[in-house]
């Protein structure tokens, strides 16, 4: 590999010092060399190097500034500083700033310089290979926020050994706490509602020994806000529950109204099958009193027999929704 070199530094005496020891430092080189801090800052932003070495102390601009000013415009290459001392206050800055390494100038030789060619390469390849990373796991982590926000899916951790609670922003979204504010499981469970609270702590319990969790609990807000939250998960190292935390208030109404139409059906087809047999059953017993009436009369007493078992059919059907909504009330409970 031809490494492409810029060496910033306005002595002559140490750039002839730095080309003789790259020279015989045993490395494929193409070398440029400026004396002056402004012409090396527009040559940083027209080209990139595979490595940069730049003086500290400069005239028009020190190479602190050029550096921060690369670094802000998001260049993104290999930079040794050239001190020359070993200042450890300066080498903090220097760092800080966003320097690859640095090489005092009183140690520069054929060995310091390969080996600091070589450092500075694979720090900035890490680096750049972090950040591609982080950038990757940002972008996931995005996605996968926006996943959880559609599906109405949060995590949470609690940890028995450490006593801790841990729940994710869009968990707390869900149950409607500000995300700025932690929730602690003390918090968390005063808002389970009363009658779930004995089977959470139940389940909570239980987790040793069956590993883990998929249950339903009612989560009170307020008088008219109350969610139902599906929570799903597992033990991990025996000291820990990790899981999901999900809003499935819409999906439970729904399957309510379902049921509700259900049994509406069914409560008006028992009614008209009571209907069908009430009047059948009422014709056999009243024929053999009736042929003997006149017609007027005996239409009346049909009709009369008629409407009474029709009054009664309503309250019939009234008690049968009421049962079933009951027996629905106990499954859900």
């Amino acid at each position: 590999m031809i490494y492409r070199i810029l060496v910033i530094d306005d002595s002559e005496d140490d750039t002839f010092f730095f080309k003789k020891a790259l020279s015989n430092a045993g490395i494929e080189y193409q070398l440029t060399c400026l004396a002056d801090g402004i012409t090396g800052l527009e040559a940083l932003r027209k080209d990139n190097y595979d490595c940069v070495f730049l003086d500290y102390q400069l005239p028009g601009i020190d190479g602190l500034s050029i550096l921060q000013k690369i670094r802000r415009e998001g260049k993104d290459m290999p930079i040794v500083m050239l001190t020359g001392q070993k200042d450890e206050q300066t080498i903090v800055r220097l760092m800080q700033a966003g320097a690859t390494d640095y090489l005092p100038k009183a140690t520069l030789s054929a060995d310091s310089l390969r080996i600091s060619i070589a450092t500075a390469r694979k720090v900035f390849l890490m680096q750049k290979e972090k950040a591609l990373a982080e950038a990757s796991l940002k972008t996931s982590e995005a996605r996968l926020a926006e996943a959880q926000h559609i599906a109405l899916i949060g995590n949470w951790e609690q940890s028995f050994l450490e006593n801790s609670f841990f729940l994710s922003d869009e968990a707390l979204r869900i149950i409607g706490s500000n995300s700025k504010n932690k929730m602690s499981l003390l918090s968390f469970c005063k808002k389970i509602h009363r009658d779930d609270f004995a089977f959470f702590i139940d389940q909570i319990r239980q987790l040793k020994q069956t590993q883990s969790y998929d249950f339903n609990i009612r989560f009170v807000n307020g008088p008219k806000d109350i969610k139902c939250l599906n929570l799903k998960g597992y033990l991990v190292a025996g000291n820990k529950a990790i899981g999901t935390i999900q809003d499935i208030t819409e999906l439970k109404n729904a399957w309510l109204e379902a049921q509700k139409a259900e049994i509406k059906s069914k409560a008006t087809n028992i009614v008209l099958v009571i209907a069908v047999v009430s009047f059948i059953l009422s014709e056999a017993i009243l024929d053999p009193f009736i042929d003997h009436m006149t017609a007027s009369a005996s239409l009346l007493i049909s009709l009369s027999c008629k409407g009474s078992i029709a009054m009664a059919l309503k309250p019939i059907e009234v008690l049968l929704k009421k049962i079933m909504m009951s027996r629905l009330s106990l499954r859900m409970s």
